[in-house]
């Protein structure tokens, strides 16, 4: 090949990489957005059937697994939010359920379970945590960087539903907004600076230690070891206006 004829098929091949690269960049960057649907007469009790009437819902189906295994089962998170609540499911895949007899919140962590955290701060000075297991079971606590947890904290007024099918487990719940409005301390909009962290935790047996565990997120931490309690893994969202 000579050089003139070759030296097209690079630029071109150059040209084509970098159009890919601002695509996948743009669509990382993207701004989240959680759809406002009034009047959407949800019942949670465990069935999804009731979400395929949403008009329009926020859903993540691309979860990852940044520190093991990738083959950890289809996972797929769905909310919104009306004037009273804030609304969400996660539907998992998993084919060996693994939860812990319940005796206190702190058994929730020695099993599966869906998670979502959630703050104002980007810096996780304040944030709270809600982990799920597939019966509903619910650790929640407030927690300050870095890894300083609070147990005695509890939310009121939550109300969550797990069930166990065929292919895994459903967790359908609903957060109230006054406790999401409230996270926000500074601004005239108490819906602004929100940012979630939505994971999964995968288990194979009942050791917390051990190194089979599954941990997968939303989106893509920057730590080396395992670690949802840290900025890089939350993401700002906006909440579409009510109005």
């Amino acid at each position: 090949m000579s050089l003139k004829s070759f030296l097209p098929s690079v630029i071109i091949s150059t040209i084509s990489f970098s159009a890919v690269l601002i695509t996948c960049t743009k669509a990382q960057n993207k701004e989240v957005e959680i759809p406002f649907i009034s009047n959407s007469q949800l019942v949670i009790d465990g069935d999804l059937s009731d979400w395929k009437n949403q008009n329009d819902l926020f859903e993540i189906h691309q979860f990852i697994s940044p520190w093991s295994n990738p083959n950890f089962g289809n996972t797929v998170f769905r909310s919104f939010y009306d004037q009273e609540w804030f609304y969400f499911c996660f539907d998992i895949e998993d084919k060996n359920v693994v939860e812990a007899p319940f005796q206190k919140e702190s058994d929730v962590a020695r099993g599966d379970r869906g998670e979502i955290f959630i703050t104002a701060d980007p810096d996780l000075k304040e944030y709270y945590c809600f982990e799920i297991s597939p019966s509903a079971k619910v650790l929640d606590y407030i927690a300050h960087y870095y890894r300083k947890f609070d147990y005695n904290w509890n939310l009121k007024g939550m109300e969550i539903k797990g069930v166990l099918n065929q292919n895994g487990y459903i967790l359908e719940g609903r957060l109230p907004m006054s406790f999401i409005k409230s996270l926000n301390k500074s601004g005239s909009n108490p819906l602004e600076n929100i940012n979630l962290g939505i994971f999964r935790a995968e288990f194979n047996n009942l050791n917390l230690q051990d190194p089979s565990v599954n941990w997968i997120s939303w989106v893509k931490p920057t730590t080396e070891k395992p670690d949802f309690h840290t900025p890089s893994a939350f993401k700002k969202v906006k909440f579409q206006s009510s109005k």
